[in-house]
C-alpha cells in the first residue's frame, strides 16, 4: 500500500477528476453586507422599541416572557388542578360493597388465626428437589 507507484496512479485520478469550482458571484459581498447592515438596523430598532421593558427587566434580573405565556400558564395550572383533584378525593363504596368487603377481611382473619394444621414453611420438613419416589415396578436403567 506504501509503493510509490499506487501513491502516483492515486494523484494522477484525482488530478485528471477534480471537480471544477464555480465562479464567484461579483456581487455576492455586497449582498452580504446589505444583509448584515439590515439586520443590525433590525436589531436597533428592536432595543429602542423595547427600551422602558429592557430597564425593567435588567433591574428585576428575572426572565422576560412573552404576553401570551401568562394566560396559558393560569390555564395549564387550572387543568392540572382540575384533573388532579379527582385522584385526591377517595372512592365512595356502596353500602352492601362495604359490607361484603369486611365481611371477607373477617372472615380470612379468623381463618389465619383460627388455622392452627397449618404448618409453616419453617416447621415442614426439608427435602431434596430432585428426590422422587420411585415406584416398584420400575427398574433403575443398567448400562
Amino acid at each position: 500500500m506504501n509503493d510509490e507507484n499506487s501513491d502516483k496512479k492515486l494523484v494522477n485520478f484525482l488530478k485528471q477528476n477534480i471537480p471544477k469550482v464555480p465562479d464567484a458571484d461579483p456581487d455576492f459581498e455586497q449582498r452580504v453586507l446589505a444583509a448584515i447592515d439590515m439586520h443590525d438596523r433590525e436589531t436597533e430598532l428592536n432595543r429602542l422599541g423595547d427600551s422602558r421593558f429592557a430597564e425593567s427587566s435588567k433591574s428585576s434580573k428575572f426572565l422576560r416572557f412573552p404576553k401570551w405565556s401568562f394566560p396559558a400558564a393560569i390555564v395549564a395550572s387550572l387543568l392540572v388542578f382540575g384533573s388532579g383533584y379527582r385522584v385526591l378525593v377517595t372512592a365512595q363504596l356502596q353500602a352492601d360493597e362495604a359490607a361484603h368487603l369486611e365481611a371477607f377481611l373477617v372472615n380470612n382473619w379468623e381463618g389465619v388465626l383460627n388455622d392452627s394444621h397449618t404448618a409453616t414453611i419453617s416447621d415442614r420438613p426439608q427435602t431434596d428437589l430432585f428426590d422422587f419416589p420411585v415406584a416398584a415396578d420400575i427398574e433403575p436403567p443398567t448400562n
